[in-house]
């Protein structure tokens, strides 16, 4: 639907697009012909060097040049300064058309997108610390459960973000029906282990963040909109320059990061004779996480850096028994009822990570925080629960996930995004 009224009259208010994170000016928005006769003939599309560049491949979609810069609209393409236009007139079926696109990366941008505040997301971290598991199961606690509660919901930005998500994401960790068990066209839907993150040399599109609208039942106005971004641990550990080159603004333009670390890649974890580690766990290489501050401390052009970071300690039903009994930590994942998770559990949570960390000789690690990301705070975390399995290959019981919210919450609200509770 054309953008209202209200919107059309302030051509000048400036957007931040909810893929990119590039700011510009409403009247520089582009416009693509979303008629069907357009959308599904080659022949009527054109070269789209801006998606092209993007996805660093030939593409061609039914765009045409800027509304500001088209000079077939003659004397009308300066009024767009002072109102936009509601729709435009595609030059090449003559149809009306109201779709406009991102001038940075030409992504389709609905109207919630151009009128709406946006936040921002990324969760990074070294390869098998349970990246994609842990996003899966946040979004899916998240929009089922956490936000109803709170009185607000998520919902899919556009129609591809939905089905993005639930075919590679929801229907791996959760199974395709539902409910864990059951057979697909293959005889099994069951959940399974999800693949690595492909790294951007193989698959561009994980840069692509995963969009939701953040709404209210009893707000005005238009939603918020929450972008949500998965780096490839194999690029982060790998490829860190190729990272920062053609991903850096996923990190230097969050409202809020959030650093995913697996205790059990620490010696001193890995070695306890009270854990027994898979084979998977077995052969990853220890962790250096004061390397992995270091490393996005490079992302940035100066320290200390003002942006919220979480740090979630994942896997809390593998590691949280070693702790002492009577600990905040150990309760947890043993799953001790612990009435509803608030600011105090919080705040024991984090006390007792960073203890935690000193035993594991993490010191270093500690200090690079406190001097590079001053507003940092710890979390633990599980996604999985205790329904992990030793063997990834074989079907995999439903998650029973424990405090994968309170991270995300807090960076929410660090955003002001959300109000505490």
């Amino acid at each position: 639907m054309p953008l209202d009224l209200l919107a059309r009259l302030d051509p000048l208010r400036r957007i931040r697009c909810p893929f990119c994170f590039a700011r510009f000016a409403a009247y520089e928005l582009h416009m693509r012909c979303d008629s069907p006769t357009c959308e599904t003939d080659y022949a009527r599309q054109i070269d789209d060097p801006i998606l092209s560049r993007v996805f660093q491949s030939p593409i061609r979609s039914p765009w045409w040049t800027d509304p500001p810069h088209d000079a077939n609209r003659g004397i009308r393409r300066y009024l767009d300064m002072i109102v936009l236009p509601g729709s435009l007139t595609c030059p090449f079926c003559e149809q009306p058309t109201d779709r406009h696109l991102c001038p940075r990366c030409h992504q389709w941008l609905p109207d919630d997108a151009i009128t709406g505040s946006s936040g921002h997301i990324t969760v990074f971290g070294p390869q098998s610390v349970g990246k994609t598991t842990y996003l899966t199961v946040l979004l899916e606690e998240m929009g089922e459960r956490v936000g109803p509660s709170r009185g607000w919901i998520l919902e899919p930005l556009t129609e591809d973000v939905r089905n993005r998500f639930k075919h590679e994401y929801r229907d791996v960790t959760y199974g395709s029906g539902g409910v864990g068990v059951g057979g697909d066209s293959h005889g099994d839907f069951s959940r399974h282990s999800h693949q690595p993150t492909a790294n951007l040399k193989l698959d561009r599109r994980v840069l692509q963040p995963f969009i939701f609208k953040l709404k209210r039942r009893d707000a005005t106005g238009h939603p918020h909109l929450l972008s949500f971004s998965d780096m490839a641990g194999e690029d982060w550990e790998m490829d860190v320059q190729t990272l920062r080159r053609e991903a850096g603004y996923l990190i230097r333009e969050a409202r809020g990061l959030l650093f995913l670390i697996d205790p059990l890649r620490l010696p001193q974890v890995a070695r306890d004779p009270r854990l027994h580690l898979t084979e998977k766990e077995r052969h990853v290489p220890p962790a250096e996480y004061k390397d992995d501050i270091s490393k996005l401390a490079g992302f940035f052009p100066r320290t200390p850096s003002k942006v919220p970071l979480a740090i979630c300690l994942n896997k809390i039903d593998r590691w949280g028994p070693l702790m002492a009994e009577g600990t905040t930590l150990h309760d947890v994942a043993r799953s001790v009822p612990l009435g509803p998770p608030d600011r105090r559990l919080d705040q024991l949570v984090h006390e007792e990570v960073k203890s935690a960390l000193r035993h594991w000789d993490q010191l270093s690690f500690l200090e690079h925080l406190a001097i590079d990301f001053p507003n940092h705070r710890f979390f633990a975390c599980s996604a999985l629960g205790d329904a992990a399995q030793e063997r990834e290959d074989v079907p995999q019981p439903l998650p029973t996930p424990l405090l994968v919210d309170r991270p995300i919450l807090w960076l929410l609200e660090q955003q002001k995004l959300i109000t505490s509770r």
